[in-house]
């Protein structure tokens, strides 16, 4: 199904534009060692880390990242990597486009480098980064889960032909982001009124009349494709369909953990509270250390005013991950619904010592303040979320 996706868009471009391209690996001669490589530039880089982050989503080890530095020779130096990084996370952070999919392929694998020495500095600016982008208030975003179980179970390594297709939706992406006089020509062509790519896509596929359901490959790989188009599905707010499209994966390999959380997540925004809770409890039975999943169950908990159960499942996610700042403030909140006030706070406290500038943190910590009637300690939280948020 990929394929066919791929060789229409590509005679998509060939019609519009005639400027479809896809980076090459050129074959034609190989250099020896002895041989000077000018340096990369930015975008060299750009697509390079773009390379490398979806090897890790793609399950790459240690001894996998070793392997692509060493083939890079000097341009695989750290420290030069890490002055790249350092304007590109400048760049990332500087706008205001939620990006958790990146975000969370970042801190993952910043965590891939702690046993590699000479990357454990790129890997700490890394994760600094995506926690910074991941901090920010997205909770309505779907991402590509990236939690503890992922590079535990790899998929076979596809040949480079199937990476191509594999990447070819987000590829397009990335090209009608950059190109809006791209992006009209196509939606004027599909008969569509819209700004969003990820739309315009879906109308590609639609229009396409791919037929998933015969499908003929391996479960693993009709899992894969239904997974992929539910995150496109979910990216581009059609949360019913990406459900949808998360359940025929399931059908295909029930064990898919990934695909029940961001199937759970999803529910959650739905505000489908019980089916919420069914999915991550799928998920926790597959991985019980997933702490966003007993977080975002929490929530849906929460929702149903089932307090001590949110609270437990929140002390879960703190139990595997101490330092995620929204289990702290989700605790919390739900210790406020029980009149809990004084551990409240000192949750409140907590989740702020993970994160100074999280403005929902500090304003109810001066609401409990106020209602213990503590007014100056009030009073000193209210000013601090204004500093952040100014009215």
């Amino acid at each position: 199904m990929l394929r066919r996706i791929w060789q229409w868009l590509k005679s998509l471009w060939e019609k519009f534009l005639g400027l479809f391209s896809q980076p090459q690996i050129d074959t034609s001669e190989t250099k020896s060692p002895s041989q000077s490589l000018p340096p990369l530039t930015d975008t060299d880089y750009d697509f390079l880390f773009a390379q490398l982050l979806e090897g890790v989503a793609q399950g790459w080890q240690p001894e996998k990242l070793q392997r692509f530095f060493d083939e890079l020779g000097e341009r695989g130096k750290a420290e030069v990597w890490q002055e790249w990084l350092q304007r590109f996370g400048e760049r990332l952070l500087a706008s205001p486009q939620p990006n958790d999919e990146l975000a969370q392929r970042m801190v993952r694998f910043a965590s891939l480098t702690r046993s590699l020495p000479f990357l454990e500095s790129l890997g700490n600016l890394a994760n600094n980064i995506g926690t910074e982008l991941l901090s920010r208030d997205n909770s309505g975003a779907i991402w590509e889960y990236n939690g503890p179980d992922a590079g535990l179970s790899s998929p076979p390594q596809p040949s480079l032909g199937e990476n191509q297709e594999n990447e070819a939706l987000e590829n397009l992406v990335i090209k009608l982001q950059e190109n809006p006089n791209l992006l009209a020509t196509v939606a004027q062509q599909l008969e569509i009124q819209t700004t969003d790519p990820r739309i315009v896509i879906q109308a590609m596929v639609s229009q396409l009349g791919v037929g998933l359901e015969n499908q003929q490959g391996s479960p693993e790989q009709n899992s894969e494709i239904w997974a992929k188009l539910g995150l496109e599905q979910a990216k581009a707010g059609d949360l019913v369909g990406a459900v949808d499209s998360w359940e025929s994966a399931l059908n295909f390999k029930p064990d898919y953990h990934q695909v029940w959380y961001n199937r759970g997540k999803a529910l959650v925004q739905l505000e489908r509270w019980e089916e919420a809770i069914a999915s991550h409890d799928k998920a926790l039975e597959i991985k019980s250390d997933d702490y966003l999943a007993w977080n975002n169950r929490a929530e849906a908990l929460g929702k149903l005013e089932r307090w001590e159960e949110a609270i437990a499942s929140c002390d879960k996610a703190l139990e595997i991950n101490s330092g995620y700042y929204l289990a702290w403030y989700n605790k919390a909140n739900f210790l406020v619904s029980l009149g809990s006030l004084t551990e409240a706070v000192n949750c409140y406290d907590n989740s702020l010592e993970i994160k100074p500038n999280f403005y929902e943190g500090w304003y109810e910590r001066g609401n409990v303040f106020r209602d213990l009637g503590l007014m100056e300690e009030a009073y000193e939280s209210w000013e601090k979320a204004g500093e952040i948020k100014p009215e």
